[in-house]
């Protein structure tokens, strides 16, 4: 690890803002960024050879120290995937990205190149099919915090989360999860390189949410991934959303046989990122959610249940929790399918845990659109982040439990406190220019309260392993949980009644 020597080149203006050049030494070679609003940021920066051609659904190989100064003052590309609005809008509204195969890049915001200070990395959410880092700027929390913050892009969808490893096993150009590897490479990267950024190596807090946070976990109970870190945040997110071995092994039969493969496993080399999604959503059609997600794949993970897994995670602090209403998002608007009807919901407990289960579980929900809400937030969020905090705690980790009820006052308003809505409440610049449809045009500075709290709580976690003053441990006697809403309380146990009902209701996704 190399310490980074600050070198100004020269200076100039950009959208009106003084910009100055900052030149570092770091282990992946010299690299160039700009400093802006006391901020140093460096954008783009390749961590891993380009995943093509043959390596596109390989394990990611690390990118060879650079030649010559790279200049990271722009974004890198992100993986392929659909993008939520037409490309002449998204680029008239300046939302328009980049999408490439060639995705494998970090972005780093630190407030100065010297030091030693705690680090954040963030992994954005979408499915396992949408996003990038550059959602998720990390200037605010870097200046508020003096952290250096750190986002990445992986691959996504069916390049990234396939099962073809089951398919043709032992050709070392399928391997399963390579979208979590992509990760761990980049966690791998922030060992060896954030020290030229005035960070410390051994102070790294990994976070995310959604598939983020799901991502997180897998982090926790991998081997592999254990050296990269020391503190962990999950944000509506735990291990259930894996496929079970023998459910990717369906998945990957039916491709097969719907994409006519057979022995002819060079076709998925040749087929555009489209095409590849197209003919996957023609030959998986018994299915809710997407296709493409991690599976327990007898190596990185052996496990029949997500408990059994949680059980080996790393002891770290964790910070870990859920939004009230989670699963509006995904009745209210039409991103990902998932069956949304109680039969629908009750089917799947049925499938984990047999009828008894599913009509006991049933019973707490009415059948309208509150109680699908709740039925569903509960089976797919909330009990599973509440089971893994269980696990953490039980073996004398420190755990600090959430929920989020503060309801959305944009556009999207009717989710009320929906998934994601904690984003722009984090991340100051989150997916702008879209913020409003979470936090509404007006003015609003109840809501700028909560936000400060939520950040300094987040904020002090990864500068020490805690938040701030009045978030209380969480144990499994007490189960004190945080919720914040305009005024926060701590509440022991909130969810009492249903969490002794879903006990022992364990699951992967099916």
């Amino acid at each position: 690890m190399q310490r980074g020597i600050e070198g100004r080149a020269d200076t100039g203006f950009r959208d009106g803002q003084m910009v100055e050049k900052v030149e570092i030494e770091a282990a992946c070679g010299r690299l160039v960024g700009q400093r802006r609003d006391g901020v140093v940021r460096f954008l783009g920066i390749p961590y891993g050879e380009a995943p093509v051609g043959e390596r596109r659904y390989a394990a990611p190989f690390p990118r060879a120290p650079f030649a010559e100064p790279f200049e990271a003052f722009e974004y890198g590309a992100a993986a392929p995937q659909r993008s939520l609005l037409p490309a002449p809008l998204a680029r008239l509204i300046g939302s328009h990205r980049h999408y490439s195969e060639d995705c494998l890049s970090l972005n780093v915001w630190t407030p100065e190149v010297t030091g030693n200070r705690p680090v954040l990395v963030f992994i954005h959410g979408g499915g396992f099919i949408l996003g990038a880092g550059e959602q998720y700027p990390g200037d605010d929390l870097a200046r508020r915090g003096d952290v250096v913050v750190v986002t990445m892009n992986y691959r996504l969808g069916l390049i990234g989360f396939n099962p073809f490893a089951e398919l043709f096993p032992g050709d070392e150009r399928f391997v399963a999860n390579a979208g979590l590897l992509d990760q761990r490479l980049a966690l791998r990267w922030v060992r060896d390189n954030v020290a030229a950024f005035g960070g410390d190596p051994d102070r790294v807090t990994i976070a995310g949410e959604s598939a983020g946070s799901v991502s997180v976990a897998w982090h926790l109970v991998t081997e592999g991934s254990k050296p990269y870190y020391h503190r962990a945040i999950m944000q509506s997110g735990a291990l259930n959303l894996f496929y079970g071995r023998e459910r990717a092994r369906e998945v990957a039969s039916l491709l097969a046989g719907g994409m006519g493969l057979g022995d002819d496993r060079e076709r998925l080399f040749t087929l555009t990122p489209r095409a590849l999604h197209e003919a996957a959503a023609e030959a998986v059609t018994d299915h809710t959610g997407v296709i493409s997600r991690p599976y327990v794949d007898g190596t990185e993970l052996v496990a029949e249940a997500p408990g059994d897994l949680a059980v080996t995670a790393k002891p770290v602090p964790l910070l870990i929790g859920t939004n009230r209403d989670e699963f509006s998002f995904f009745i209210g608007l039409p991103l990902l399918p998932i069956e949304a009807d109680k039969a629908a919901l009750s089917g799947m407990v049925e499938h984990f845990s047999g009828r008894a289960a599913a009509e006991r579980i049933a019973h707490l929900y009415e059948d309208d659109r509150k109680g699908r809400i709740a039925f569903g937030t509960d089976l797919i969020f909330r009990m599973p982040s509440i089971a893994f905090a269980d696990a953490e705690a039980a073996r004398g980790s420190p755990v600090y439990f959430y929920r989020l009820d503060w309801e959305a006052k944009g556009l999207l308003s009717r989710l009320g406190a929906t998934h994601s809505v904690d984003l722009p409440l984090i991340f100051e610049d989150f997916l702008k220019p879209f913020r409003s449809a979470y936090l509404g045009v007006l003015p609003d500075g109840r809501r700028q309260l909560l936000a400060e709290r939520m950040r300094r709580h987040w904020l002090s976690f990864v500068r020490d392993g805690r938040p701030d003053e009045g978030w209380p441990a969480y144990r499994t006697d007490q189960r004190l949980t945080m919720i914040f809403n305009e005024t926060d309380a701590v509440v022991p146990d909130p969810e009492a009644l249903q969490r002794m009902n879903w006990q022992g209701v364990d699951g992967f996704a099916i």
